[in-house]
């Protein structure tokens, strides 16, 4: 390890990262050499830069379980793709792809691999099947919901459109199939704001993101009229604009203020930066090259640890970042047996009417974006 790295890792101050997660129970893999699973080991290590919360034996644990992964994948033409909140062991283990929401749309559709297994939560895959309904996406945890998804169903759209007859709808990608279906278009953290810019009318209906909505309004008071739905992402909905100031105060005015764009407005007038995952990310990695280190991260803590393993840079990353309980369901031992065997409530089904009108939705999203 790099006394850079030491250093980067060493100066988190009080970033709290989730506990590592260990294999649930022994793995009975074929036979796996001992060099096998070591050099396994220090890949995995080297990859995931933070050993002293990933150390050698850690990685030896779960070695058995990326070298079985990647063969199972290798031999099955899977793609397999993870969302940025995914745990490091997945992300730089066993992932073909690891992005934000948008990107990973676009690579699910066009992926030659007739099969993909999306690591993250379940909207997530089905945005995935809605863009490729020839292909089979596996989604190892049906469980793994989202607190924006889980709180809007087609009827609360269809409600909305009966009260603003003629108004179009935009709803954030953190949304069910069945949501995007009563849509006009899908927005993601990546484009939330050029889209809705470029809609028709003087009005628009956001759902279900209250947050994203009010940022929304804000940005386009004066031109359109955004009438916005109650819901909101349980993680960046701790974070407050009061804790944002008081570590301003403590670390003093070179800290730089990284958001995403689910806080709430309190938060993101805090924040010297708002952009989605991958910005964050990129952003972050630019301050420490120019030599601003002092960072403040506010999302969840899978951002963090991307920066941590993505750059050679002294960074000092300060507050705390909030786990996502749905987003880190997930573990090894899941995707290993959905590559298996998956069950039923894996294989991701979709009404080929609902996957028809959410596709219109879709690629008005690409649409616009571009």
């Amino acid at each position: 390890m790099s006394s850079k790295r030491l250093q980067l890792t060493a100066n988190r101050m009080g970033l709290t990262l989730p506990t590592v997660a260990l294999p649930r129970a022994k793995f009975e893999a074929p036979a796996y050499s001992e060099e096998e699973i070591e050099v396994e080991a220090l890949r995995l290590q080297e990859a995931i830069q933070q050993h002293q919360r990933w150390p050698l034996e850690t990685c030896r644990s779960i070695a058995p379980l990326t070298l079985e992964i990647n063969r199972l994948k290798n031999e099955n033409d899977v793609f397999l793709i993870a969302h940025t909140y995914q745990t490091p062991d997945i992300i730089y283990g066993v992932a073909d792809e690891v992005a934000d929401s948008y990107t990973l749309s676009k690579s699910a559709r066009d992926a030659p691999q007739q099969t993909i297994l999306f690591s993250s939560v379940r909207f997530m895959a089905e945005t995935a099947k809605i863009v490729s309904p020839h292909k089979t996406v596996l989604h190892p945890s049906p469980e793994a919901g989202c607190s924006l998804s889980d709180g809007i169903t087609a009827q609360d759209v269809l409600d909305l459109r009966a009260k603003y007859p003629g108004v179009p709808v935009a709803c954030y990608i953190n949304t069910t199939a069945a949501v995007k279906a009563e849509c006009d278009v899908s927005v993601t953290s990546s484009n939330y704001m050029r889209i809705c810019e470029r809609l028709p009318g003087d009005r628009l209906i956001f759902v279900p993101d209250r947050f994203m909505g009010a940022h929304l309004q804000t940005a386009l008071a004066g031109k359109k009229e955004v009438i916005v739905y109650d819901g909101e992402c349980e993680v960046h909905a701790v974070f407050t604009g009061e804790k944002v100031r008081e570590w301003k105060e403590r670390v003093g005015e070179n800290l730089s203020v990284l958001a995403h764009p689910e806080c709430n407005v309190d938060v993101l007038e805090e924040a010297d930066f708002v952009g989605s995952s991958e910005r964050l990310i990129e952003e972050a990695i630019r301050l420490g090259e120019e030599g601003n280190p002092d960072v403040m991260l506010i999302t969840e803590c899978g951002t963090a640890e991307r920066v941590l393993a993505e750059t050679e840079v002294e960074l000092n990353l300060y507050g705390a970042c909030v786990m996502c309980r749905h987003m880190k369901a997930t573990q090894l031992e899941d995707i290993l047996q959905a590559l298996k065997e998956p069950r039923p409530d894996q294989i991701i089904e979709i009404d080929d009417e609902i996957i028809a009108r959410a596709q219109r939705n879709l690629d008005e999203m690409f649409r616009l974006a571009e």
